[in-house]
């Protein structure tokens, strides 16, 4: 399970962002097919825009010059002289009604609402059906300020065979409305994503907060005050788990706890007891009731490491500490054959538990000083950056057991003597200042502990 959490998920924001793109981009083209539908059935508008458009675009052939204004037909506008031209005319006339250019004239003259000879002013714009009856028969016209003059173009269609009306309604379309929503399209699943993302800011927060929840302690829970309506129940689940998973390691921490106690005292009566007899099996056995006290008295510290309440912290001189402790275990350095030697390079102060840090430096001494080989060296650095560096010239660890050696129980060697809990005691310490602990190959040649305290 902890493998597939790590393999690569789709972004939440980016899944949402893209059904909202999708569903945009159907709105839009729904949105279209409605507005192409009733621009074709809309037939009085689309007369006037086919009458509009038609102008327009012949308006670009007109060009002025000294002797008045020229024309020449457009290109794209070849359904004026195809086979379906005798459906179409047109004509174009300057302010004094000179016709410029024209194709079957006869027919916009008949039907044209101005007449320059009556001295009326030319028209800005006129239109007129042809046939009530009949579809796509109409007329019309447009003046255009050319220079210092006008021109009136004027168009006719007889049922628009070539189908004109038909890029009329799809250049009506593509400006009237794909255009203006064209750059919303784009831009909702954008600001969708940037804003779903800011919206699930409150996920990051809680896993921030429960990246520092500690189970042990009951009282601590994460805060979802800002968590939306929908993933309240998620919330509320997480911090119920939460609960359960703290009581559960708090009955743990008293079960080890008394276990460790009821049994201290029984041990310490039987080491008693074992020491009054003169005989070479109870030394024997005497060496294994030692053991049990030894991983008991282990036990015990790590039950008060990992105790409800965070310890009282105070300034704590590091190499003062270390020193303490080292000198503390000479004696035993000395009874399995080696000579301890203590670097203080610079005096460091932090902001911790005494106790934990004393039981951290004397697992790590005794490690070294219990499993190595007689007349082995061991050294201990009090470096920068309130780091204490273990090392000893032992045969070292291998390299695939340095990650699991800090849990409960776990042994460099099956071969070894203890428990397995003296690593324990040491992460657990370590863990406690904020610190890290790395494991590595000592310049001594065995095994080196680097511990960083924060």
């Amino acid at each position: 399970m902890a493998e597939g959490l790590c393999e690569p998920r789709r972004s939440l924001a980016r899944r949402i962002s893209l059904h909202v793109a999708v569903v945009t981009l159907v709105t839009s083209i729904v949105q279209l097919l409605v507005v192409v539908v009733t621009n074709l059935l809309d037939y009085d508008h689309l007369a006037l825009d086919h009458v509009r458009r038609e102008v327009q675009w012949m308006s670009r052939g007109i060009k002025p010059a000294p002797g008045g204004p020229t024309f020449e037909l457009p290109r794209g506008m070849s359904h004026y002289g195809n086979a379906d031209g005798g459906a179409y005319a047109f004509r174009v006339l300057d302010r004094r009604g000179r016709v410029i250019a024209s194709k079957q004239s006869a027919l916009l003259e008949s039907v044209s609402p101005w007449q320059p000879a009556s001295g009326e002013e030319m028209p800005g714009f006129w239109f007129r059906k042809l046939d009530e009856s009949r579809r796509f028969y109409f007329a019309g016209g447009e003046r255009f300020r050319l220079g210092d003059t006008d021109v009136l173009i004027e168009v006719a269609t007889k049922g628009d065979p070539a189908g004109i009306h038909r890029w009329i309604v799809a250049y009506e379309t593509l400006e009237d409305i794909w255009l203006p929503i064209l750059p919303f399209t784009l831009l909702i699943p954008l600001a969708t994503l940037f804003s779903v993302r800011r919206a699930l800011n409150f996920l990051a927060r809680a896993a921030q907060q429960a990246d520092r929840v500690d189970p042990v302690n009951p009282g601590r829970t994460i805060d979802f005050a800002d968590i939306p309506t929908e993933a309240a129940p998620f919330a509320l689940a997480i911090n119920r788990l939460l609960q359960r998973v703290s009581a559960l390691v708090q009955s743990y921490r008293v079960f080890m706890g008394s276990a460790a106690h009821e049994l201290r005292t029984p041990l310490a009566c039987i080491l008693m007891e074992i020491e009054k007899i003169d005989d070479a099996r109870a030394r024997l056995l005497e060496k294994d009731v030692v053991a049990m006290s030894e991983s008991v008295n282990r036990l015990l510290t790590l039950v008060r490491l990992q105790g409800v309440e965070p310890p009282d912290l105070v300034d704590v001189d590091v190499g003062a500490i270390v020193w303490d402790t080292v000198e503390s275990l000479r004696e035993l350095a000395s009874a399995h054959g080696h000579q301890v030697n203590l670097h203080l390079q610079e005096a460091q102060t932090v902001r911790g538990d005494p106790f934990a840090i004393r039981e951290a430096i004397r697992n790590l001494v005794e490690n070294a000083v219990k499993h190595t080989p007689a007349g082995t060296p061991v050294s201990v650095t009090v470096g920068s950056g309130c780091t204490i560096t273990v090392e000893d010239g032992g045969p070292g660890l291998p390299t695939q057991i340095w990650s699991r050696l800090f849990q409960p129980f776990q042994k460099g060697s099956p071969s070894t003597e203890g428990a397995g809990l003296g690593l324990t005691i040491v992460q657990r310490a370590v863990d406690l200042h904020r610190g890290s602990i790395e494991v590595g190959r000592s310049r001594l040649g065995g095994a080196m502990f680097l511990v960083r305290l924060a």
